[in-house]
């Protein structure tokens, strides 16, 4: 009886040892981990889920793996599920778990962000424990993942009323005097298209009297145009978020209407890595969400002068209209402005941050 209670003990030393020279052979070489938000852009306050997960990409059982990720501060979990507090009062996500070979685990975090912004999550960290849990060998995943909140929506119902009329006005102007734009087809004469519209050799076909259709798309209808160029003040920030706001809300009105349309800020932008100022002609779901993202992005501070940015939009020679956003009583006496009132025959907007209430 004694001897096989020690030869039961050695084995099971033995095993334990085998087990432990085994548990950390493969070290962190076999687990492929990734992080980060279900969807890069964001609402205010929308929330959505951070994800963290782990694949053992190995033959062997991974007993015991932590994987860390810690919260900028702006970040706010929605739930207590994953979510540890440091003692410095910051929130991590922290989750333990163990791995057959083969096998992934998965876990998610509701978080919301209040603050329109551009917010890069630090790297995950995993940590691998031993068999024992003697010993433990972490390291920090480098991939890099980030998540942008857009502006608000303007809240002012006001200046929509000004910018619904502008806007009538422009598709009157282009109804009567098209643009040297695509031909898209022909449809029915109504009575209501102008003469200039008929296509005569259409007609002649004997389908009664037909009208050309116009693809609008081809050029877009109007310039949006937003300046971060202004005197150095304490309320400067402030129309800077009115203005962001004012933006996304123009551009989400003229979506609505089907009204193409180009965008161009002068604002800095935080950690792009290209040339994010100018947005070309479009229109659509994927268009407004690269609008939303130079938005969330931007900066209260211009990469260049307002002047400048009237002036690149006048040197394009175009006579479509232009919606300038901008935060006080910028342009003035603006020679550029004078040269874009009159390229459009008057068709400029300006809204200005100073003059929008109820943000």
């Amino acid at each position: 009886g004694e001897r096989g209670m020690i030869l039961l003990a050695v084995l099971i030393v033995g095993l334990a040892a085998i087990l432990e020279a085994r548990s950390l052979r493969d070290g962190l070489d076999s687990i492929r981990e990734d992080f980060g938000p279900e969807t890069t852009l964001v609402d205010p306050d929308e929330t959505f889920r951070l994800t963290v997960s782990a694949r053992n990409a190995g033959p062997r059982h991974i007993l015991f793996l932590r994987l860390t990720e810690a919260l900028p501060p702006e970040i706010r979990p929605r739930s207590e599920e994953h979510v540890v507090r440091t003692s410095l009062g910051d929130s991590q996500i922290a989750v333990t778990t163990w791995l057959r070979p083969w096998r992934s685990a998965r876990f998610d975090v509701p978080v919301s962000i209040s603050r329109r912004g551009y917010y890069p999550l630090p790297g995950l960290e995993i940590a691998r424990g031993d068999f024992l849990g003697l010993r433990e060998e972490s390291r920090r995943s480098r991939r890099f993942r980030f998540v942008t909140v857009a502006p608000r929506e303007a809240e002012d119902a006001g200046f929509q009323d000004v910018l619904g009329g502008f806007l009538g006005d422009i598709s009157v102007r282009r109804f009567l005097h098209e643009d040297p734009v695509l031909t898209a087809g022909y449809r029915a004469y109504t009575g209501r298209e102008p003469m200039k519209s008929i296509s005569w050799t259409q007609s002649a076909r004997g389908l009664g009297l037909m009208v050309k259709k116009y693809d609008f798309t081809s050029e877009p209808a109007v310039s949006v145009l937003l300046n971060a160029d202004g005197p150095r003040s304490p309320e400067h920030s402030e129309r800077m978020e009115r203005c962001f706001s004012l933006a996304r809300t123009v551009c989400r009105v003229l979506e609505e209407r089907g009204i193409g349309y180009d965008f161009t800020t002068n604002a800095s932008s935080a950690e792009l890595f290209s040339d994010v100022a100018d947005l070309g002609a479009g229109l659509g779901g994927q268009h407004f969400s690269a609008v939303l993202e130079r938005l969330g992005r931007a900066d209260c501070r211009a990469a260049y002068s307002g002047e400048r940015l009237l002036e690149r939009s006048a040197a394009s020679n175009s006579g479509k209209g232009r919606i300038l956003i901008t935060p006080g009583a910028e342009f003035g006496d603006s020679p550029a402005l004078a040269r874009l009132r009159e390229l459009t025959g008057g068709s400029v907007l300006i809204l200005r941050a100073e003059e929008v209430g109820g943000l």
